[in-house]
């Protein structure tokens, strides 16, 4: 008999919830996190075992100790969940988790224990610290704007003569704190850069990627820690879901009712985006794709919109094929 099995994982203790498979609950525990108790645990139930947890900072080393005592693991997006979520205990949110893996409702965030997770946490780390210098470079820019000077620029950030225009001493002060702060950050974001370049030497797929107009090195390092195994995505089209690159129309009763964001990878998206730009600004056979559009009528927006869609689709190919980026690889009917 198959057991459908909830985990609630936190740093001291774990909740389980064992059901079977008609849905009727025949186990709960609470468990120290401790790897050899969960293991322990796991061995005492019998029968063919699906687990389930939702995606959070202990779920890479749960699924690395925890996959080889069950037949299924899957990790699964708690944006997702959120939906079936009423009272909150551990307990119940071991059970819900149960129930909808009995379902099949859950979606799942992918999981191999290959070295390129590895990378996605090295690129994760990184994002943060770049996220946070921008936090602290706002702020450090609003100390001029509240005194009514216009300051903008990379040099306002490099120059610490620029504290001495600021009249307030508060402001000052702040300052001072903002611009040492700014620095210790940008020496730590040059040495991530450093460890990024080193460990994408493993990469083959990185070297790859970074052929391709309006891909950088870190962009290249971003999509291949995300994506880690591109055979997942059957289409270019459930990739272009997966990143955020597409509306969902919302349909009822064959009436239209008009279009809806969906949740997506952010981390792709933004590289997606990026490299658009980067295209635009340049004369590539992107940049002609993009003026072929426009000829045809396409908005600006939704032009720029398909660059970042076709710059998904060719990076997506070039995983799956192992190959260099090639124009052809672009279109056939090209304007050329």
């Amino acid at each position: 008999m198959k057991k459908y099995i909830g985990l609630d994982a936190h740093s001291s203790t774990c909740s389980f919830c064992v059901m079977d498979e008609a849905g009727k609950i025949i186990d709960t525990a609470q468990i120290v996190t401790n790897g050899r108790l969960l293991v322990d645990y796991l061995r005492s139930i019998s029968g063919r075992k699906e687990l389930t947890f939702e995606e959070c900072e202990l779920s890479s080393w749960l699924h690395k100790i925890l996959r080889k005592e069950v037949d299924k693991v899957l990790v699964c997006n708690p944006v997702e969940n959120r939906q079936y979520k009423k009272a909150k205990t551990d307990k119940l949110d071991a059970m819900n988790l149960a129930k909808l893996l009995r379902g099949d409702f859950l979606k799942e965030v992918y999981h191999d224990g290959s070295d390129k997770e590895k990378l996605r946490d090295l690129m994760s780390g990184y994002q943060d610290l770049v996220e946070d210098a921008v936090r602290i470079k706002n702020r450090y820019k609003s100390l001029f704007r509240k005194e009514g000077k216009r300051r903008s620029g990379k040099a306002l950030y490099r120059d610490e003569n620029f504290l001495e225009e600021l009249d307030r001493e508060d402001f000052k002060f702040i300052g001072k704190h903002c611009f040492d702060l700014l620095g210790s950050m940008e020496k730590s974001r040059i040495s991530y850069v450093k460890e990024i370049k080193k460990l994408s030497k493993k990469h083959k797929e990185i070297r790859y990627l970074k052929t391709l107009t309006g891909i950088s090195d870190i962009h290249a390092a971003k999509i291949v820690a995300q994506v880690i195994d591109p055979h997942r995505f059957s289409t270019k089209y459930k990739y272009y879901s997966y990143c955020g690159l597409v509306r969902h129309r919302q349909i009822s009763g064959g009436k239209i009712y008009g279009d809806k964001k969906i949740w997506g990878n952010r981390v792709l998206k933004c590289v997606y985006k990026m490299a658009a730009e980067s295209v635009l600004r340049g004369n590539s056979k992107l940049r002609k794709y993009y003026d072929h559009l426009r000829d045809k009528g396409t908005g600006h927006k939704n032009a720029k919109n398909a660059v970042a869609r076709k710059i998904a689709a060719i990076s997506l190919a070039m995983l799956k094929k192992g190959e260099k980026y090639r124009e052809e690889m672009i279109t056939n009917d090209l304007v050329k």
